[in-house]
């Protein structure tokens, strides 16, 4: 009997540790990074649009270049800029050309890149930690060009893009006017957690804080932020749970934050809402 309760304790002592072992790995590995921004065949040949543009590659490190595009109103002298960090698979190449029209119609000239991996941007988006670094970059440059520069900022993101947006506005606040997010997550493991119940793994989300790296906390970014901010988000959205998004404004400053309580799908409202939605910006470049 005590063999074999030694024996116990020595399988239980070997479980425990290879456990330990995974968890560091997946962690220190950034494992889970390259689950969360890895796309496939999110690349295309050639970068065209009907709508009047200009394109740009940043060299953000050796042989790396990410690409960009500044959409501008036809006829319109820009009134402000719009600097959009898009959702997991909004390349530049998808609709979301379709969802700028409103906003350049009312004279926003609209910016927006591609991560790393991504659309016609090269490099691999492995680590979240670089991927901070590319958009603060990115940013920096945009904002010192002739065609940015005296005209009011308003960051917008969406889904996983809010999660950069409200990092980039908590570090470059001084140089916009607003900060508008739609459909955004907390935080890496907050989402996480959703997707392990959806794929059946609910009673493993406790390892979910554990092996996934939160270099992009929305919940805590959010409370550095004084300047006017908008959070809107569906409460039938199924890609992104509605509390994720309460999580965010409940750890805001409520001097300059408010909540839109939206019904549409997962970062669908610029069509379901738009006068609405376009009017946010405006306001925001006008405070």
């Amino acid at each position: 009997m005590k063999k074999i309760l030694k024996f116990a304790k020595w399988l239980a002592l070997v479980i425990f540790s290879l456990l330990v072992l995974i968890i560091l790995f997946l962690r220190f590995s950034r494992f889970s990074d390259k689950m969360i921004y890895q796309m496939n065949g999110t690349d295309y040949a050639e970068f065209t649009s009907e709508l009047n543009h200009q394109e740009f590659y940043f060299d953000v490190d050796k042989d790396i270049k990410l690409h960009g595009v500044l959409f501008k109103p036809d006829s319109l002298e820009p009134i402000g800029t719009i600097f959009h960090y898009s959702g997991k698979g909004m390349h530049l190449m998808s609709s979301i050309q379709k969802s700028y029209k409103p906003l350049l119609k009312k004279g926003f000239q609209v910016f927006c890149f591609e991560r790393r991996d991504f659309g016609k941007s090269t490099g691999e988006a492995n680590n979240s930690l670089v991927l901070k670094k590319d958009a603060l970059f990115v940013f920096d440059k945009v904002t010192k060009m002739n065609e940015i520069k005296g005209k009011p900022i308003v960051i917008w993101g969406q889904s996983l893009g809010g999660t950069f947006a409200t990092m980039t506005a908590s570090e470059r606040q001084e140089k916009i006017k607003g900060l508008i997010l739609e459909g955004t997550f907390s935080s890496f493991p907050d989402i996480g957690k959703v997707y392990a119940r959806i794929l059946k793994l609910e009673n493993f989300k406790w390892i979910v804080p554990l092996i996934m790296n939160n270099d992009f906390p929305a919940e805590e970014e959010i409370k550095k932020l004084n300047i006017p901010t908008l959070i809107l988000h569906s409460k039938s959205d199924v890609q992104v749970p509605y509390k994720l998004g309460r999580n965010i404004y409940d750890a805001s400053n409520k001097a300059n934050t408010q909540f839109w309580d939206i019904n549409s799908k997962h970062i669908m409202a610029i069509y379901d809402y738009e006068d609405q939605y376009v009017n946010e910006f405006i306001k925001m470049i006008k405070s």
